[in-house]
């Protein structure tokens, strides 16, 4: 999967690093909505920074859902289109709805499961990792999901499989210190090459189950 990746990249880098780029300041932008709200005199957190910080969590979601549609259609058609399109592809086609309650579900549910020990949450994590695909996959055969049935899904498909993308993840390690050498520059690279291989990895593991 890595090796196919780094072969469908080929020549497509200026666009993967430039979707990278730009995902990556619209997210920064979204991160620090918190910070344009001041905190009151007793330092209890202001109401209106609460806010701030759950839309900006909102909005990081859908885009992450986003980029993540973006970087299956590249690894089953090639496909890469406009790099804004490919940003907000969680907003658009009527995937707002389904993508918005996926990912507050995925997020939560995973939270749930931190909050009784940090280990099921990982490992819960790694359950869920495929929704964001699967949904996407229910939403282009035309199909009108539940609000857990991708994470149902992901479930059921990662049973067995959650070991294989944990060492999938780690594989990426020597990568990522190599990236933080250069003061996170070469995540512009490395991201991209992870984004495109982790939807490889669903693609060869999930086929096209979903998509019919």
């Amino acid at each position: 999967m890595k090796s196919v990746a780094k072969g469908k990249l080929k020549g497509n880098w200026g666009w993967a690093v430039s979707l990278t780029l730009v995902s990556a300041v619209i997210l920064g932008i979204f991160d620090s909505f918190p910070a344009f709200f001041t905190v009151s005199e007793d330092n209890s957190v202001n109401i209106a920074a609460m806010g701030s910080g759950a839309f900006g969590a909102i909005l990081s979601g859908l885009i992450t859902a986003g980029i993540a549609y973006t970087y299956l259609s590249f690894a089953d058609q090639g496909e890469k289109g406009n790099i804004f399109s490919g940003i907000f592809a969680g907003f658009t086609h009527g995937r707002f709805v389904p993508t918005l309650l996926n990912t507050f579900l995925t997020a939560f549910f995973t939270s749930l499961w931190t909050l009784l020990l940090i280990v099921p949450g990982i490992i819960k994590s790694y359950s869920y990792a495929m929704a964001p695909y699967i949904m996407k996959d229910l939403l282009d055969a035309g199909k009108e999901p539940e609000p857990t049935e991708a994470i149902t899904k992901s479930r059921e498909l990662m049973n067995g499989h959650k070991w294989e993308l944990f060492v999938f993840d780690l594989s990426f390690m020597g990568w990522n210190l190599l990236a933080c050498l250069t003061l996170g520059i070469g995540f512009l690279w490395v991201l991209p090459y992870y984004n495109a291989a982790h939807a490889g990895f669903y693609r060869a593991l999930a086929g096209g189950r979903f998509k019919s």
